[in-house]
């Protein structure tokens, strides 16, 4: 007896509490862990069950952002376990509030997109999908913001003094970054106002190609060596823009140039021959195809070809264009016609000047 009471008054009463307390920290934190999915379903569950959604729980956005957040109060949980001064306790509990409002707000934000029924009833444009994007992205934006001054506000700041700062500091800002400015306003016109969309095959400028992506400062292009150009959107918008995926067809003018020896006869045969290849190529209007006699210079005929082709893609357009090609310079080689090419004669006068004599008086 002597013994035990002896062991007992060798033992911290402060040291052992310390020692269960950790191992229920460390147990709280495991439940939490091992458990995440479990809990993460059941309140979704209750959710769907609440809203009616028939969507899959673990396919839904709100899982992954669930399944952390109890990680993170698991460790709360375990931390709060150990004894702390006043101070550290607050820090804590600031940290915990602030991870809390960021998971929040990564939740609210998970129900901000194009698809959902709120923004198809409020925000939603049917005719302009880069709009439904743009709008997207300024709600998540205006989210965050005010999540931002909520964190800030709990960290202790006055947010009195933080908005005049602010406000001296945005002229300071705005000063500085003009064309990024000019840019994200063009941004918003170019969404709005649609001249293009993303696949489109336009031309700004000096510039051509695919359009693959579309943000609030520029746009980036695939030109046709592959090359990747990007143009800022206050550059489009002082640019004139041209579409080639609006046309409905796409037109081709050339000249055919006849050898002078050609023939009257040979000239309408070949005009009435060219007329009826053209208007039976499916891939041609009938009703614009011209072919006519335009004009005669020093060294050929000219017959001028005129006519829209029912295609508005460019590399069709130009396999097209390369049949027709083909097409009209195999009727000419049937007709034994010679094409004509710029030819210049140089007429030399041989002038044989009579050399003076030895001994002439002359």
């Amino acid at each position: 007896m002597n013994n035990l009471q002896a062991l007992l008054s060798q033992i911290n009463v402060k040291d052992l509490i310390k020692f269960f307390n950790f191992q229920i920290a460390i147990a709280i934190f495991l439940v939490f862990v091992i458990f995440r999915g479990l809990f993460t379903t059941i309140i979704l569950k209750i959710v769907f069950a609440i809203t009616k959604h028939k969507k899959k729980v673990k396919e839904s956005r709100l899982y992954k952002i669930l399944n952390r957040f109890f990680i993170f109060l698991g460790l709360y949980c375990s931390i709060r376990m150990f004894d702390m001064s006043l101070k550290t306790l607050s820090i804590v509990n600031t940290i915990f509030k602030i991870i809390c409002i960021i998971f929040i707000t990564n939740m609210i934000n998970s129900f901000v997109t194009k698809d959902a029924k709120w923004f198809k009833r409020y925000f939603h444009n049917r005719k302009n999908d880069a709009v439904n994007n743009f709008m997207c992205k300024v709600i998540k934006s205006i989210i965050w913001i005010i999540s931002g001054f909520i964190i800030i506000k709990e960290i202790g700041y006055d947010l009195t003094d933080l908005v005049a700062l602010l406000g001296i500091g945005g002229v300071v800002i705005s000063l500085a970054a003009q064309d990024t400015v000019k840019s994200l306003l063009s941004g918003v016109v170019i969404l709005t106002d649609k001249p293009f969309d993303i696949g489109d095959y336009i031309e700004v400028g000096s510039y051509k190609g695919t359009v693959i992506d579309m943000t609030f400062k520029s746009i980036r292009i695939k030109a046709v060596d592959n090359s990747i150009v990007t143009i800022p959107n206050a550059t489009i918008t002082t640019e004139c823009i041209v579409n080639w995926n609006k046309l409905k067809s796409r037109r081709l003018e050339f000249v055919l140039n006849l050898s002078m020896n050609t023939n009257s006869e040979k000239i309408k045969n070949v005009v009435e021959k060219i007329k009826l290849i053209l208007k039976n190529n499916e891939d041609v209007l009938p009703e614009t195809v011209q072919v006519s006699l335009d004009g005669i210079s020093s060294y050929s005929s000219d017959i001028k070809i005129f006519l829209y082709v029912n295609e508005k893609d460019y590399i069709k357009f130009l396999n097209i264009k390369e049949k027709i090609y083909c097409n009209i310079l195999e009727l000419v080689e049937r007709e034994n016609i010679d094409l004509a090419y710029p030819t210049q004669t140089v007429y030399v006068k041989n002038a044989q000047e009579k050399e003076p004599q030895k001994g002439d008086d002359s």
